[in-house]
């Protein structure tokens, strides 16, 4: 499905404080796995580069118009994006609809240089799309320690016989549609 529309449809809720971590942990990782629902039913992770400067509920992907992802949001618009940090244990899961977005002035507001060198045929090319994720759910996981600490905490509840406690903060962040 082949949709038109902004690059900021969704905003945060700007009461929960959760939102501004989210998008920091985001931007430390800019790497994500996009997973899509294939025709079979199974599910299939792709890597895929974050391109926005901010975060207002969606996220952005440059795809190949008939790539494999671009195809799979085409028939069911479910997906999860993931984002790790292990150098800080830090992880950020979103659920929510994705749409193929053909729109140039979209893609021209979005395209750098990075873009530019997967995608040397330019944001005027029919074979150049957007996948748009609007967030419906997004969490993180937070380590608040270094890994020294973290590593202790996890050797000291394995010696109690415990889980460690103290190591993270896990947070359900709102997105809200406008």
């Amino acid at each position: 499905m082949h949709t038109e529309s902004s690059p900021n449809s969704l905003e945060h809720d700007s009461f929960d404080p959760g939102y501004e971590k989210l998008w920091k942990i985001i931007q430390n990782c800019r790497f994500a796995m996009l997973t899509t629902i294939e025709r079979d039913g199974s599910l299939r992770s792709r890597p895929m580069t974050t391109i926005q400067k901010d975060f207002g509920g969606t996220l952005w992907f440059f795809a190949p118009t008939e790539s494999d992802a671009a195809m799979a949001v085409a028939v069911n618009e479910s997906v999860s994006v993931a984002y790790a940090n292990v150098d800080k244990a830090d992880f950020v899961s979103i659920a929510g609809t994705a749409s193929v977005v053909t729109n140039i002035a979209i893609k021209e507001k979005l395209w750098n240089p990075m873009v530019e060198a997967w995608f040397p045929q330019g944001p005027t090319s029919p074979d150049v799309a957007l996948i748009k994720v609007d967030a419906s759910r997004a969490e993180y996981w937070d380590s608040r320690s270094n890994k020294l600490v973290q590593l202790f905490a996890i050797a000291t509840a394995y010696v109690k016989g415990t889980t460690p406690k103290n190591i993270g903060e896990h947070r359900e962040v709102r997105v809200t549609h406008r």
